[in-house]
């Protein structure tokens, strides 16, 4: 079975492309004057979902970076005492 390798930007793209596609697709279907409200607001969570989450990922990987860091710092004190 053939497996595609997408690079990040590629797979961010897509989504991207396919989010905005859902968008058109319901703003379509839904009535006039309710739909603008209902896809609105749908949009206002999608987006703070999506925030939430790069947050959440930036924050993991922030502190991987300071363990590390730390990490390092700690083995060099313990060389210098020992």
């Amino acid at each position: 079975m053939a497996r595609a390798f997408l690079k990040s930007p590629v797979k961010g793209v897509l989504m991207g492309v396919s989010m905005t596609g859902g968008w058109l697709l319901a703003d379509l279907l839904l009535p006039e004057p309710w739909g603008d409200f209902i896809l609105f607001a749908s949009m206002a969570v999608v987006n703070i979902a999506i925030g939430w989450k790069l947050g959440k990922l930036y924050d993991s990987q922030n502190d991987k970076e300071t363990e590390g860091a730390f990490g390092a710092d700690q083995e060099a004190n313990l060389d210098l005492r020992s």
